[in-house]
């Protein structure tokens, strides 16, 4: 669990203060909040990938952190709660995308998951480049197309 790291006190004495003054600086608060958080974050994962978790409530930071093999290092409270996550399903090395296919409820296989995560990849590596991105793969350019177009990668 995290701890406090820092408090504001936005209390005034001020007589002339109305609801929708106090609206405006509840909502900045907010979010300042959310950007702190967000920063501290970013900064307690150095050299990991921070992915946004979409999520209803959207006042929160959901943000998981990623390895190079796309494994989750950390989560936030937000994140942990859109994606029932615990201490123990992310010490265990669980997939970003075995975590985010479950909070939407999507079934798939893992295998058309990862060979449309690896042609994502290789044309992103060759700007779109078929041929490079094919050659990259070990494919024909024929073969790249045909899984393409079965992934809806055109």
């Amino acid at each position: 669990m995290g701890r406090v790291a820092a408090a504001l006190d936005i209390s005034t004495c001020r007589t002339d203060v109305t609801d929708m003054t106090l609206s405006i600086l509840s909502q900045a608060v907010r979010d300042v909040a959310a950007r702190v958080e967000a920063t501290l974050f970013r900064n307690a994962f150095p050299g990991a990938r921070i992915i946004m978790v979409p999520t209803a409530n959207a006042a929160t930071a959901a943000l998981i952190a990623v390895d190079y093999d796309d494994l989750i290092l950390g989560a936030t409270k937000a994140a942990r709660a859109a994606l029932k996550l615990d201490d123990q399903r992310i010490a265990q090395g669980l997939p970003a995308a075995d975590a985010l296919r479950e909070g939407r409820g999507e079934p798939g296989s893992d295998l058309e998951e990862a060979e449309r995560a690896a042609l994502r990849r290789a044309l992103s590596r060759t700007n779109g480049n078929v041929s490079q991105a094919a050659q990259f793969l070990g494919i024909s350019r024929a073969t790249l197309h045909r899984k393409m177009k079965r992934y809806s990668l055109q």
